[in-house]
């Protein structure tokens, strides 16, 4: 299992672990952030080198810096995530430039794949009223994702649009349009698939072939429900366990394994199981690790 109780060999399951898994958001009053070093040295010695970037200053904006702190713990970036608004065409320009220094960062330190998310507004209170777009908004957004592709070829990031709860792009007819709009890849997060209530599994079987990226997680379908219904927030949700190990939960993660290896995909795999913080003695690493003696075998 690459690093887990032996010596490191070259990764064969393409599962990287992300930050989140440890509690590491850009959101305010989130919960307790653990410090990089102690993240990265508990990733290096469960996975397999790999991670994904983390939110904005998780690693130093210093692309040398960045790459360093990487060597040292031996792992390696496979992809970051960015939020933009992509429907307002007056603010166009400096959602660009948000995601090209995004995407330059990425590729200095030596990813493969920018995961985009098409988020309503900055404003996460007013998020929600705002996900309903005209037909001009949705020009607007699909001619966004068109120059966003140019500029991960410019980088020779791969791009990855993230269908996520509370986004302008959350479920099947919302990813349809962003198929039939675009030529984007996607990033399929099946969690966020299952919260917004689509299944996993048709929206895999609607996307195959132009699927870039993965996220394996597992939920708690009742707070799932809940969450959606509005009648508990998200944030608290996650402080309630929203997430489960892998296996755990409500979600059927193997049939979306078998889903996407019936589809060819040969991509990486992230597990991005959120988490919320009480204290730095928290230890998030066993449900890491639980989710990794589920997952492994799956992907071997």
């Amino acid at each position: 299992m690459g690093g887990i109780g032996g010596r490191r060999s070259r990764p064969t399951h393409r599962l990287a672990l992300s930050p989140a898994c440890w509690g590491i958001n850009e959101t305010r009053d989130w919960g307790q952030q653990l410090d990089a070093e102690r993240v990265l040295s508990e990733a290096a010695a469960v996975g397999e080198g790999a991670i994904t970037a983390g939110p904005p200053g998780f690693l130093p904006d210093r692309s040398d810096q960045a790459r360093g702190l990487l060597r040292r713990h031996h792992l390696h970036v496979v992809a970051g995530q960015v939020h933009a608004i992509l429907h307002h065409h007056e603010i166009r320009g400096p959602e660009l430039a948000h995601i090209d220094g995004h995407a330059h960062w990425l590729a200095a330190i030596g990813a493969e794949t920018l995961v985009l998310a098409a988020i309503p507004e900055r404003n996460p209170a007013t998020a929600h009223e705002a996900a309903l777009l005209s037909n001009a908004e949705w020009a607007h957004l699909l001619h966004l994702v068109g120059s966003v592709e140019h500029v991960c070829a410019r980088h020779k990031l791969k791009l990855a649009v993230q269908p996520r709860f509370d986004s302008i792009i959350q479920g099947p007819k919302e990813i349809e349009r962003l198929l039939v709009g675009s030529e984007a890849g996607v990033c399929l997060d099946l969690a966020h698939l299952v919260i917004a209530g689509a299944d996993p599994v048709e929206v895999i079987e609607l996307t195959a072939g132009r699927i870039q990226h993965v996220h394996l997680n597992d939920v708690d379908l009742e707070l799932a429900r809940q969450v959606r219904e509005r009648s508990l927030g998200y944030g608290e949700a996650v402080a309630r366990d929203l997430y489960r190990p892998a296996g755990e939960g409500g979600v059927e993660v193997s049939r979306a394994i078998e889903a996407l290896r019936a589809t060819g995909y040969r991509g990486w795999y992230a597990l991005e199981q959120e988490t919320r913080l009480g204290t730095s003695s928290d230890r998030p690493l066993g449900r890491v690790s639980r989710s990794l003696e589920f997952l492994l075998p799956l992907l071997a």
